[in-house]
Formats: C-alpha cells, sequence, structure tokens
C-alpha cells in the first residue's frame, strides 16, 4: 500500500516532502525586564493619588505674587524693613537690659548684706575691712545698674507704641529707684569719709542704710513686674 505524498510529508517519512522550516523553527525567547524597568514599574503603581495631586497643585515660582504686583508701592515696602529692623534692634537691647537688671541684684543683695558690719553695731565702729568690702560692692552695683539703665534709654522708641499692665509699673518704680541709686553712693560716701575721721555718722549721712533699703525694694519689684505674667 502506498502512502500519500501528503501523509508522508506529515510523518516525515522518508520519500516524502522536506519538513517545513517555519513550523519546526524555535521561538525567539523574550526579552527580561531590567532591573531598571522593574523599579520605574513598582515607583509609578506605589504613588498614590494624593502625591499626583499634590505635585500639580505646587505653584509656579514663576507666578508668585510680589509685594509690587499686589499693589503696594515701593516706598512702604522699604518702610515697613526699615521699622523690622529698628523693631529687632529694640528687642536685643532690651533683652540685654533685662540680663544684666538680674546680674546687678547679685552685688546689690551683698552690699545690703555687708551694711551692719561696715556700720557697727551697739555704739561700736565697725572693721575697715567690712567697711572696704561694702563700698566696693556699693560701686559695684552702682556701675552695673547704670549700664543696665542704658541699654533701656537707647533702645529705639516705636512710634505709637502703650504700655500696658506690668509694664507700666516697671516704667514708674524707675521713679524711686533710679533717684535712689544717685543718692545711696553719695550718702556712703559721706558716712565713710566721717567713720575715716573716727566721727559717728551724723547728718544726712544717718539715711544711707534707709535710702539703700528702698531703693533695693523698688528694684526688686521692678524686676518681678516684668518676671511675672
Amino acid at each position: 500500500m502506498r502512502i500519500p505524498a501528503l501523509w508522508q510529508r506529515e510523518l516525515h517519512l522518508p520519500g516524502g516532502l522536506p519538513p517545513d522550516k517555519t513550523q519546526n523553527a524555535k521561538p525567539k525567547p523574550e526579552r527580561l525586564p531590567s532591573s531598571s524597568d522593574v523599579r520605574a514599574f513598582l515607583a509609578k503603581e506605589m504613588a498614590s493619588p494624593w502625591d499626583e495631586a499634590q505635585e500639580q497643585a505646587k505653584p509656579s515660582t514663576a507666578t508668585q505674587p510680589t509685594l509690587q504686583g499686589l499693589g503696594f508701592p515701593t516706598s512702604e515696602i522699604k518702610g515697613n524693613a526699615k521699622e523690622q529692623e529698628l523693631l529687632e534692634k529694640r528687642s536685643h537691647m532690651l533683652q540685654i537690659h533685662q540680663k544684666l537688671g538680674l546680674l546687678t541684684t547679685i552685688p546689690m543683695v551683698a552690699a545690703l548684706f555687708t551694711g551692719p558690719g561696715a556700720k557697727g553695731h551697739h555704739g561700736l565702729p565697725g572693721s575697715p575691712t567690712g567697711r572696704n568690702i561694702h563700698m566696693g560692692l556699693g560701686i559695684l552695683t552702682t556701675g552695673m545698674y547704670f549700664t543696665t539703665a542704658y541699654f533701656a534709654l537707647r533702645a529705639p522708641k516705636i512710634p505709637g507704641t502703650k504700655s500696658y499692665g506690668l509694664i507700666r509699673l516697671h516704667k514708674a518704680l524707675v521713679w524711686v529707684h533710679f533717684p535712689g541709686m544717685i543718692l545711696t553712693p553719695i550718702l556712703g560716701a559721706i558716712a565713710y569719709s566721717q567713720f575715716s575721721r573716727g566721727e559717728r555718722i551724723h547728718g544726712i549721712a544717718k539715711y544711707h542704710s534707709d535710702v539703700a533699703i528702698t531703693t533695693a525694694a523698688a528694684y526688686g519689684a521692678a524686676l518681678l513686674s516684668v518676671m511675672l505674667k
């Protein structure tokens, strides 16, 4: 029995037609994705709609409004910058004023405690060493006090500002401790001179301690007025 040629070709029998190369050709392997392709795909899939909305909502730097574009005159813009600089300078000087004011309390309190030793007790004069220590603390207190006052007096004034509450009390107490800090060392110098000559304290020098205590009390109240909220 003769097998038809068509069957011979399909069965690859000898004598048949050669097999079709296109049918038996092996398919080419597909290219595997690289690591960069994987990272790009994951980044795209993990991006949330919120991130995309934020990216789209970002304003362009070229379209951001300026003060001049909003209608503010150039003179007003320069004026605001000058006022801001003035305000920063005032704030800096008042901060130094406050810190020096706190430091001034140290020699002031020490001078008050050494006062009785310099004056003496029960009619007996104090020792020369005690008087010298008291005088040195008094001079240090006076110097630090007026340095502290300098930063408050020289701080730039802001036009149109008003003081309220405890700040007004702080400024009002200046009329007590400022004259007191002038009068206290003067009376102390008179008393020191009388002691050095072997005399008892007399005249206006007798009020040295009273003026010093009043001055210290007013100064302490002024400090508390700015420390309390």
